[in-house]
């Protein structure tokens, strides 16, 4: 029996610095105007083929990482076999969780975006084209992780552009104890109440690169709605603002929450958190894949 063919990748974490929503589709879903950024954190992603059919999730944060064929990495490369030909009847993909899942910071979405890279490489008859477009069947943020680095979506996110990165920054995340279910869902509902954006914000980051950038220069609309939404939230923000002197702004839909700044100021902010109800993670940012 010959051994399996392996490879393995990294999927990175990422915030977003700008998160507009500016309108409803008529497919069901938000037309969005993001900046979004990678974080040098990271899972890894092994593929293999040849051996025993399915996931396997490992690692400090697998609970919470469905192990089945709902795990958006598996349904990326099922979309993706069948746009090229190949069975998954022999492939395992193995992820190891250095992401917190439902946390805001895309771990699901990278490790699809991350399959996706690596069955190319599996299967040589897999285009550029055939992995996007299974890359946005899958998902929103998909894309954006297929490229990585700094980069505006729009759309629902398929349509990415690369931006000029900025230095490299420090960011200190802090994962809270509670989530909610179904939270991207419900939190687009409460929007939908409410005046959309009109991308503005987004459109200004994109023109105008910034060499540093603080709290000041984060906006996520999310943040309307989620400290009223997330038990807890608005507590834990207030109590980070006070401790660290700045504020600490959302992770996409939430409820992780970030500060970004000068690197060498992240382990000092991240030690104002002890003795609070968060699991702290010190990373940085990181440019294209």
């Amino acid at each position: 029996m010959r051994e399996p063919d392996l490879f393995a990748g990294r999927a990175p974490a990422k915030v977003n610095l700008v998160l507009e929503v500016t309108g409803r589709r008529s497919d069901g879903y938000h037309e969005v105007d993001t900046i979004l950024q990678t974080l040098e954190l990271a899972d890894r992603v092994v593929i293999s083929s040849g051996g025993q059919r399915g996931v396997e999730v490992g690692g400090p944060f697998a609970d919470g990482t469905p192990a089945d064929e709902t795990n958006l990495a598996w349904r990326a490369a099922v979309a993706l076999g069948r746009r090229c030909g190949h069975s998954v009847e022999t492939l395992r993909i193995s992820l190891e969780k250095h992401i917190p899942p439902a946390g805001g910071l895309g771990g699901g979405a990278s490790d699809a975006a991350t399959t996706l890279r690596l069955l190319q490489r599996l299967w040589p008859e897999a285009t550029d084209a055939m992995v996007y477009d299974a890359a946005v069947e899958v998902g929103s943020d998909e894309a954006f992780f297929l490229v990585g680095g700094t980069a505006r979506a729009r759309g629902r996110g398929e349509r990415v552009e690369a931006l000029q990165p900025p230095g490299r920054h420090g960011v200190v995340l802090f994962i809270p104890s509670q989530t909610l279910e179904r939270k991207t869902a419900r939190m687009f509902a409460v929007l939908d109440s409410r005046p959309f954006d009109r991308g503005q914000v987004a459109e200004r980051f994109a023109a105008s690169p910034l060499a540093m950038i603080g709290a000041v220069h984060v906006y996520n609309v999310f943040e309307q709605v989620a400290f009223e939404e997330f038990p807890g939230l608005g507590d834990l923000r207030s109590a980070l603002g006070t401790r660290i002197g700045a504020p600490v702004r959302l992770a996409g839909a939430g409820p992780t929450l970030f500060w970004i700044g000068p690197e060498e100021d992240a382990a000092g902010v991240a030690g104002k958190a002890v003795g609070l109800d968060c699991t702290v993670i010190v990373t940085a940012t990181v440019g294209q894949l």
